[in-house]
């Protein structure tokens, strides 16, 4: 049976020993993607605590010919899982309460070779993922306004890319889970962090423009954010991106005509956005 036609219409048992005979003796995978594809998604329809749970019973009831063989390669699925996800295995209480059991029966059966493979006691604290910082009280704007004056466009960018790691590295499966099933931020600090980040990037941008006194000046400012967003494409950060070209493409922007008579027509062919490409 075809990986395609297996994941299509087979029962989360036969997707689970599929995934199992993906590793070959030594615990390598052999180039398929559905064990990676099943612990990425499985969330969707299962808790990670219950996918743990039928691992185990597959394990311990393992009753075939080549019982020991069958049982390694469910130790080396649980590793991959481990070694590949491993903050599930620090944030979920749940998870880590079936892995240990998971590995009191291997230690049961004297394997101690599974039990081995079953060690998540390296596995880094994931803590920060729980907790959001405090807000720091708004910089003034004459703090933003130094940071922009006395910075590159690239090193604008790179300082912008680093807040958006910061930000995007927090959110979790279940904080875009929980968006996708009430269909707000209800209860979702860390995706709420997320947006504002974005739309206080795209004010920021129209803050910045407006706070100069002549037009001239303000098209020597949209220009220097026309070249920090080709920045931000080649760094492929394009959430932030687009959170600059949003506050590029404002009223409050678009309205300036007179500005936008002292941009340079190389300016004006890349703000037209003729190809995202050529940003």
């Amino acid at each position: 049976m075809g990986a395609s036609t297996l994941g299509k219409a087979a029962s989360l048992d036969a997707l689970l020993k599929e995934c199992t005979r993906a590793f070959d003796d030594n615990g390598e995978l052999q180039a398929k993607l559905l064990p990676r594809i099943l612990l990425l998604m499985h969330r969707w329809y299962i808790t990670s605590s219950e996918l743990a749970g039928k691992l185990l019973m597959m394990y311990r009831d393992c009753k075939d010919d080549s019982c020991q063989r069958t049982q390694l390669k469910i130790c080396y699925l649980m590793r991959y899982w481990i070694v590949t996800f491993p903050a599930e295995f620090n944030l979920d209480p749940g998870l880590i309460q079936l892995t240990e059991e998971f590995r009191d029966v291997a230690a049961q059966l004297g394997s101690q070779e599974h039990f081995k493979l079953l060690d998540i006691s390296t596995i880094p604290s994931y803590d920060w993922m729980r907790k959001l910082t405090q807000r720091k009280k708004q910089t003034k704007k004459g703090k933003a306004s130094l940071l922009f004056d006395h910075l590159e466009p690239m090193e604008l960018a790179e300082h912008l890319t680093f807040l958006e790691f910061k930000s995007i590295r927090r959110i979790s499966f279940t904080d875009y889970q929980s968006y996708v099933i009430h269909g707000c931020l209800m209860e979702n600090p860390t995706l709420e962090r997320s947006i504002a980040l974005f739309n206080g990037v795209s004010q920021w941008v129209q803050l910045m423009v407006l706070s100069k006194l002549t037009p001239q000046t303000r098209a020597e400012v949209i220009t220097k954010y026309i070249h920090v967003a080709q920045k931000l494409l080649l760094l492929q950060n394009f959430n932030t991106l687009m959170a600059v070209v949003g506050g590029l493409s404002h009223s409050s922007i678009s309205r300036l005509k007179e500005t936008h008579s002292y941009l340079a027509p190389e300016v004006v062919k890349v703000s037209r956005y003729e190809s995202l490409n050529q940003l």
